[in-house]
């Protein structure tokens, strides 16, 4: 093909990583289609070897996107075998042919100008992230104890009606977030000791990205016209599930601290954890809440040993002999 026959790439590129999750990805799939413009983005899903019906769903999906005039390559996909969110997320990356890269988790359902107010965010060059709120959409009965206290660690977020700027540690969710994608050239990729991986509930790999974006000068948005409702499994609503979400939060936090405030970071984080309310017997039945927070604290302690002896410190990426791509602002853990 001669290259002024090529077809010019697109604006966006709206990624979707799925391992596993044929049906929930199906309901996000006839969500999206129907309100992505393929003049302007195209659809990318990687599929994180899958052994269920995913493949199938994602053929089918295509040969639909054909028949019904969509231009060659507006619905692609790929498979990564490494395992991992952030491994697939990282494929994404390299895969992606626009220059605004939206993310969206396969069990979440873009509203109504969710992708436009992505667009309008990014025309002003210095966005370099953006994100927008995350309601949950509950797949069972909720449970007595589950109060707003334990929402975020659902993925729930919002952060009001206003356009606000974001600043570490209220940071884009990953179930919803958008990056020009040249950022990922000059800080490099998600980092894959952190993210959701097979049965490991380690989250915070947005989060340690965005920091990254923040360290360099680059501004993060929150857009309350970028929503999307975000299904919660049964199996999430119940309490050793949260408790071992709240020790893998630990665990991520104190490879951020680590990652971005070395031993330095470590120190406040245990000073921090260590000032949990972590008494479960403040009453007869016991308080979930404080055992999820005790699990958090002893989470954090082994994250701790962990990072010191297998994480490497952030440094952004730089050709041989250059300097740095980016100019980093000295990064303060939160006490």
């Amino acid at each position: 093909m001669h290259p002024r026959d090529r077809p010019e790439p697109p604006a966006a590129t709206v990624a979707i990583c799925s391992a596993n999750r044929c049906a929930l990805l199906a309901e996000t799939l006839a969500v999206l289609l129907p309100q992505v413009d393929p003049r302007r983005a195209e659809i990318l899903v990687v599929d994180n070897g899958s052994s269920d019906d995913t493949p199938r769903l994602l053929a089918e999906t295509a040969a639909s996107a054909a028949s019904g005039g969509r231009p060659p390559g507006f619905f692609r996909a790929v498979r990564e075998a490494r395992a991992g969110l952030s491994a697939a997320r990282n494929r994404a990356v390299r895969e992606a042919r626009g220059e605004l890269l939206a993310f969206l988790d396969d069990d979440a359902l873009p509203q109504p100008g969710w992708l436009e107010a992505y667009f309008e965010a990014f025309r002003t060059p210095r966005v370099g992230a953006a994100g927008g709120p995350v309601e949950p959409i509950f797949d069972g009965a909720l449970p007595a104890w589950l109060d707003a206290r334990f929402l975020p660690y659902l993925s729930a977020w919002d952060r009001g009606p206003e356009v606000v700027p974001l600043r570490y540690n209220e940071l884009p969710r990953g179930a919803n977030m958008a990056f020009r994608r040249t950022t990922f050239a000059i800080y490099g990729d998600f980092f894959e000791q952190l993210g959701r991986k097979g049965a490991s509930l380690r989250s915070c790999e947005e989060i340690e990205y965005c920091l990254r974006l923040e360290r360099g000068g680059e501004e993060i948005l929150y857009l309350p016209a970028a929503g999307v409702r975000h299904h919660v499994a049964t199996q999430r609503l119940s309490v050793a599930w949260m408790e071992a979400r709240f020790a893998a939060q630990g665990f991520s936090e104190a490879i951020l601290d680590w990652r971005h405030a070395g031993a330095r970071g470590l120190r406040v984080g245990l000073g921090r954890v260590a000032r949990l309310d972590c008494n479960p017997d403040r009453d007869p039945g016991g308080d979930v809440m404080a055992r999820c927070l005790l699990h958090t604290r002893r989470g954090y302690r082994r994250g701790a040993l962990y990072a010191l002896f297998w994480v490497a410190r952030y440094q952004p990426p730089a050709a041989p002999g250059e300097a740095p791509a980016a100019i980093l602002a000295p990064f303060e853990p939160s006490a």
